[in-house]
């Protein structure tokens, strides 16, 4: 079977190679040597037997299958999800099969900001979903889906991509928590942050980045007054709650700018941003550079160096 999006009305015949399905068929899986395949797992449990493993996962959780062999159904009970096929040169061109399993992706992927996919590659099958995280998931498949399906403009393959690597960036997110504690994306030796309260406060702000969360908001969620939260972000993070939820948003908007056609103004919104102004206005505080800068500079590069 062929798990692709084919463009209709816009980009007739353009070929995406990613299927999103709501609680697809899972008796006959087949994409060894083909795809990916990703399972956001809502509710219920599924289990699964793969290299003479089994596999069981509880809802709410990812399960990450790679090409090599296709995992066999054993049972499902009560279970919702939605199954994404998808072959990583989706998310980018140059990401071949060959390419993630190469000594030297990892510095490739740090030096061009681009996926790791390791929970694929190194076959951690299932990765649980905190609870902040559910809800936000959700929504990205479901807009993932109806982009893909409804084709509504030119950009449908953009828009798609745009929120699958919504979904890729949760599912790193909660790989990094597993065992390790939550660290800092800022760098790969970033200290572990310690006190719990701050964490509650950090998996929030990265869980709602897009939507128009305050101080109060994070400080309640995290279950502490402001100044215990700009306390602890000043002596953990070394900046406030909301520099951080600005650079989070940030950091999310530079791998949309940099892997999608999507426009800038759409990109602003769904980072949190009222307007493509204000947006601007902190993408060249953080980054010294405009969005459209960045963007032709980030394609530019990659197109030299890969």
């Amino acid at each position: 079977m062929e798990h692709i999006t084919v463009g209709k009305k816009y980009n007739q015949g353009k070929i995406a190679l990613v299927e999103c399905i709501n609680n697809a068929p899972l008796d006959s899986i087949d994409i060894k040597d083909k795809y990916f395949l990703l399972i956001i797992l809502s509710k219920g449990r599924l289990e699964f037997e793969i290299n003479e493993q089994k596999i069981t996962a509880t809802a709410p959780a990812f399960l990450c299958f790679d090409e090599t062999e296709n995992p066999v159904l054993i049972s499902k009970s009560k279970a919702h999800y939605t199954c994404i096929y998808f072959h990583p040169t989706f998310l980018n061109v140059n990401m071949t099969f060959e390419l993630l399993r190469s000594n030297s992706y990892n510095d490739i992927a740090s030096t061009h900001d681009m996926f790791l996919l390791k929970p694929f590659i190194n076959k951690e099958y299932v990765i649980p979903i905190i609870d902040t995280g559910v809800e936000k998931i959700e929504t990205s498949a479901e807009y993932m889906a109806k982009e893909l399906t409804e084709q509504r403009d030119w950009y449908w393959s953009c828009r798609g991509r745009s929120y699958f690597m919504e979904i890729i960036i949760d599912l790193e997110r909660m790989y990094g928590l597993i065992g390790y504690g939550l660290t800092h994306q800022k760098s790969d030796n970033a200290p572990i942050i310690k006190n719990p309260k701050l964490r509650d406060a950090v998996l929030y702000i990265e869980s709602y980045y897009g939507d128009s969360i305050t101080l109060s908001d994070i400080s309640a969620n995290a279950g502490i007054n402001h100044t215990t939260l700009t306390a602890l972000m000043k002596e953990e993070l070394g900046c406030t709650a909301i520099e951080y939820l600005m650079q989070y948003r940030i950091t999310i908007a530079k791998k949309q700018l940099a892997f999608t056609d999507v426009p800038i103004k759409d990109i602003a919104n769904m980072v949190g941003f009222k307007t493509v102004q204000h947006f601007n206005r902190i993408f060249k505080e953080i980054t010294g550079t405009t969005p459209a800068e960045f963007r032709k500079s980030a394609v530019q590069k990659r197109k030299e160096e890969l």
